[in-house]
């Protein structure tokens, strides 16, 4: 045991690996974390991720500077998946690798508990500086007791290692259970070392409340900077040629602007019971009836009013299509007007 003072310890500010916003969001060496619901676009995100890395496109120290990156995926093919999808992300497919374990010719699943140390030797050599794990469960073990919290962090924190010793990050994918607390953190494959381990966590959700299929993503954590980052973001469809010439559809992951609700809202509400989800329906129908019960309203006046009664504009179209109201075009006017009978 060594007592060190305090005067002869070297302290630094972060390096950030993403920057968005003017303000740092993911730290040189250590572990983030994009975690959602099935569906959310959180593995497009990481695609999204790998291939602005590998292009030097991303905002932060490595802009400018492209950064070859690996990827290591699980759940997903990467013949029919990955590498599509990393095309229409735009990476250079040059600068992304797909770390592989073989036993006996045969390819296995990669544990961070039996293949971290090699796996850090073929990083540094190929000089990779961003590792993405889709998902990051996958590593730990089918035999882990996902309960117990000590057994979960010995099997995560060597990612956390690992990003300190390629002077990287390694990004994880992670599903989050059903819980209505909108505790994104806590909520991470039902165990707290995830959230406890990682730097930076990022929450991923569908919008319930917007009709043109937005999504949100929001800062969670954030252990060395600020938590006040939500966007939104959509999944367009790209069409990609194939290394057989064939085309295909495939997702991209695209940032529209800000967003005034985080993740955890999003669960939050989620998490309300059907009664609750039905009162508040009934309160917006309500409101939406008396607005229109004299004359028609132009549309942009009733979202302006939706806004000033608490309601957004996508909840007030919802509740148009509930009472049955009806829109017709004035000149260059579109107007709302009740159902008739």
């Amino acid at each position: 045991m060594v007592l060190s003072s305090f005067a002869t310890e070297r302290d630094d500010v972060p390096v950030w690996a993403w920057s968005y916003g003017g303000k740092g969001r993911v730290p040189v060496g250590a572990l983030a974390l994009f975690a959602g619901r099935p569906g959310a676009g959180k593995s497009t995100a990481g695609r999204w991720f790998a291939a602005a890395a590998s292009n030097g496109v991303l905002e932060g120290c490595w802009y400018g500077k492209p950064v070859n990156t690996a990827y290591i995926a699980a759940e997903e093919s990467a013949k029919y998946v990955v590498k599509p999808g990393l095309r229409a992300a735009g990476a250079d497919l040059r600068r992304v690798f797909m770390p592989k374990v073989q036993i006996i010719g045969e390819q296995v699943r990669f544990l961070s508990s039996h293949d971290m140390e090699e796996l850090a030797a073929q990083l540094k050599q190929h000089e990779v500086k961003l590792v993405v794990v889709d998902p990051l469960m996958s590593t730990i073990g089918s035999k882990t007791d996902i309960n117990r919290n000590n057994e979960v962090r010995s099997l995560i924190e060597p990612w956390s290692k690992l990003a300190e010793d390629i002077d990287g990050v390694v990004l994880g994918i992670a599903h989050l259970n059903k819980s209505g607390n909108g505790d994104v953190v806590a909520g991470i494959n039902g165990s707290s070392a995830f959230g406890e381990v990682a730097r930076s966590v990022f929450g991923f959700a569908k919008d319930p409340d917007s009709d043109d299929g937005d999504r949100i993503l929001s800062q969670e954590k954030n252990s060395i900077g600020e938590e006040d980052l939500a966007l939104t973001y959509r999944i367009e469809s790209a069409t990609v040629t194939t290394d057989t010439g064939k085309s295909a559809d495939v997702g991209r992951f695209v940032i529209v602007g800000t967003s005034d609700r985080t993740v955890g809202d999003v669960l939050r509400d989620n998490g309300r019971t059907e009664s609750d989800s039905r009162s508040a329906n009934d309160e917006v129908d309500e409101w939406l009836r008396d607005l229109l019960a004299n004359n028609p309203v132009q549309s942009t006046d009733v979202y302006k009013a939706a806004v000033g009664a608490g309601f957004s504009a996508d909840k007030a179209k919802r509740a148009k299509a509930r009472i049955k109201a009806t829109s017709y075009k004035d000149g260059d006017l579109w107007f709302w007007k009740k159902a008739v009978g």
